[in-house]
This record gives structure tokens, C-alpha cells and sequence, in this order.
């Protein structure tokens, strides 16, 4: 669902998801009424209807019927990690729960694949090209980049050809890494990536 947003309903939605995200609104937090929470902010009721239906599609709070508005807890945002390499796919995995992200492992396409069909907190991908050659890599990128067109994919290169089967298709992923990579590159890509709604405020990061 697309929100028209203006510039009221932004500044109450960003000032509402901002203190959910760094905790100074815990979990099970109810809610306001909505004419309280107009008064607070001083808008239209209307403002913070469309406000909080924007929040609970994002999942950061439920509305229960009968009983009220909730803050609901925060589940980060996971970032799969596809590498057959162990110490890069260490190195990596460190770096994304450093960031302050979720890490779900997979060292190849079959695991990759499966993570992808069951974990729907899936935000972005990111993947090595030689698993274990880069013909190998660039199917996997291919298929995923068919199948869940919607997550966002970085991919890790090797070697400046390793993406040449790709060259030219829409599957090939404009999101690139390359060794060695640092804990600054693997933020930067994150920021990129992943939509707004998800990022982490950077108090929430600092404090990861």
C-alpha cells in the first residue's frame, strides 16, 4: 500500500517509528487514543489514522480490537549471507550483526534457496560469486533475482569478470563488493539497500 504522506503525517511518523525503533517506546507500550495523540502533535485525527496504519503494516505496532494500540517488538531485519567460503561467510556474518542485522547463514544455493522460501524477515541478500565457481554463483544470482525480484542482492566478486554471464540481463545485480571488505563497506551497502522503514536509527547501531 502506497501512503500520500505530507509533511505532518511524516514528522508524526517518523517521530512515532523512531521512538519504537530505539526503544523508547518498549514492546506491549500501549498507545494513546487517537484524539490524544492529535492533540500531542497537533494534527487531525485523520493524520494519525493514516499514521499508525503505516506503522502496523510495517509491524511495528498491532491494533487490537476492544483493547487498543500496541508496540509490538522489533524484529531486525535479516540479512542472508551466501558464501560456501567459511571464513569469508565468518567474516561477513560478523560484520552484518555488528551493523546491528540479523546474520541467517547459507554456504550455497540449495540452503539459500531454502532460507529464502521460510524466513520472511528476509531484507537483502549478499553473496559471493564463486559457490564454488562463478558460473554456479551467477545461476544462483540469476534465479533469486527472478524469483524474489524484491529483495535487494549485493554480490561479492573475486575477480572484475566474475559477473560476465550476467553482463547485459536484468539479473544482473548493480550492488557490488569487493575483497577485502570491511565492516564501513558492508554499512554503506546496507544503507543503500534496505528501505527506510528498516534501516536503523543510528543511535539503535551505536548501541548494537
Amino acid at each position: 500500500m502506497a501512503y500520500g504522506f505530507g509533511s505532518q503525517s511524516q514528522r508524526v511518523y517518523e517521530a512515532l517509528r523512531d521512538r519504537i525503533r530505539t526503544g523508547e517506546l518498549v514492546p506491549g507500550t500501549r498507545l494513546p487514543s487517537h484524539r490524544e495523540m492529535a492533540t500531542t502533535f497537533g494534527v487531525a485525527p485523520m493524520t494519525i489514522r493514516q499514521v499508525l496504519a503505516r506503522l502496523e503494516q510495517e509491524g511495528c505496532i498491532s491494533r487490537e480490537h476492544g483493547r487498543g494500540t500496541f508496540v509490538r517488538a522489533q524484529t531486525m531485519p535479516g540479512v542472508l549471507v551466501v558464501t560456501d567460503e567459511i571464513p569469508l561467510r565468518t567474516l561477513l556474518c560478523a560484520h552484518v550483526t555488528n551493523a546491528g542485522y540479523n546474520a541467517v547463514e547459507a554456504d550455497g544455493s540449495a540452503e539459500a534457496q531454502s532460507a529464502l522460501q521460510s524466513e520472511h524477515a528476509i531484507a537483502f541478500i549478499l553473496t559471493d560469486v564463486h559457490m564454488p565457481t562463478r558460473e554456479a554463483g551467477a545461476a544462483f544470482i540469476s534465479l533469486v533475482r527472478q524469483r524474489w525480484p524484491h529483495v535487494p542482492l549485493a554480490a561479492v566478486l573475486h575477480y572484475p569478470d566474475d559477473l560476465a554471464e550476467l553482463h547485459g540481463t536484468a539479473e544482473c545485480p548493480v550492488l557490488i563488493l569487493t575483497k577485502p571488505i570491511r565492516a564501513p563497506h558492508i554499512q554503506e551497502i546496507l544503507r543503500l539497500a534496505l528501505p527506510p522503514h528498516l534501516l536503523l536509527p543510528t543511535r539503535a547501531r551505536d548501541s548494537s
